[in-house]
């Protein structure tokens, strides 16, 4: 074992320590992040009192889409906590208790001010009807298999216990295909859950909700892109980093 003393004897060097303050693990942060959502939403779904008008108190909308939206929406949270506690595999990390609370704001903000349009009393259902529901609704359900497939497969990139980093290739799983175009396939199905949403409840706030989202998701799959491209000299130079042909 070789000391700080022994490495800096007879030099002159200074090492200075900074304390980063409280911190939280990834498996804790995400917890926190989509838990809020899970329990917020059905807030105004189920309009408790002092959200909407007196009147529309623990009422219910009259159209179905709401109805589905809420399903769907709480279907993908809860998806998201199902993958973080069984198929993400996180390093020991940490994130400042700052940065983790700046999240859970940023996640439960956005959920009350997406579930307070889509709940909202004078709320109306999608311009073509059942037709634009239900393509939104198969649209949906594929992304979000998708979406699940690619986490799966990067889980097993990693079985053995191997530490080492691999390249991720497509597998008999239809739905992986995606890695012949793209470095981070989970985002792109991810993009489309929420587009799907954005159709279904045709609603300006879930679009807005929607290109932040892809706009940081664009960031982090050109990050990850330039990883794979600067460690791996034979990745596959058809694939883009989050958009298939286009970026």
């Amino acid at each position: 074992m070789i000391t700080l003393q022994k490495l800096l004897a007879g030099k002159c060097e200074k090492i200075g320590f900074g304390h980063m303050g409280p911190q939280l693990g990834w498996t804790e942060v995400f917890l926190a992040e989509y838990i809020g959502p899970l329990l917020i939403y059905p807030l105004f779904y189920f309009r408790i009192p002092y959200i909407y008008r007196r009147k529309y108190t623990l009422t219910s909308s009259p159209h179905p889409v709401v109805t589905l939206a809420c399903i769907c929406y709480s279907l993908h949270y809860f998806k998201r906590l199902i993958e973080t506690i069984f198929v993400h595999r996180f390093s020991h990390g940490t994130m400042p208790l700052q940065s983790a609370v700046r999240n859970c704001i940023y996640y439960w903000g956005c959920a009350a001010w997406l579930a307070y349009y889509i709940n909202h009393p004078l709320y109306t259902p999608p311009s073509y009807g059942n037709t634009q529901v239900n393509f939104a609704l198969v649209m949906f359900v594929f992304c979000e298999v998708g979406n699940f497939s690619i986490h799966l497969a990067l889980k097993n990139l990693q079985n053995g216990g191997s530490k080492s980093r691999k390249i991720p290739h497509p597998s008999k799983n239809p739905f992986t295909w995606l890695f012949f175009f793209v470095s981070c396939p989970n985002y792109t199905y991810e993009v489309g859950a929420w587009i799907s949403l954005t159709i279904m409840t045709q609603t300006l706030p879930v679009a807005v909700f929607t290109v932040m989202g892809f706009v940081q998701m664009a960031v982090w799959a050109k990050e990850k892109h330039k990883t794979y491209n600067r460690e791996f000299k034979n990745y596959p130079k058809l694939r883009m980093s989050i958009i298939p042909f286009i970026f």
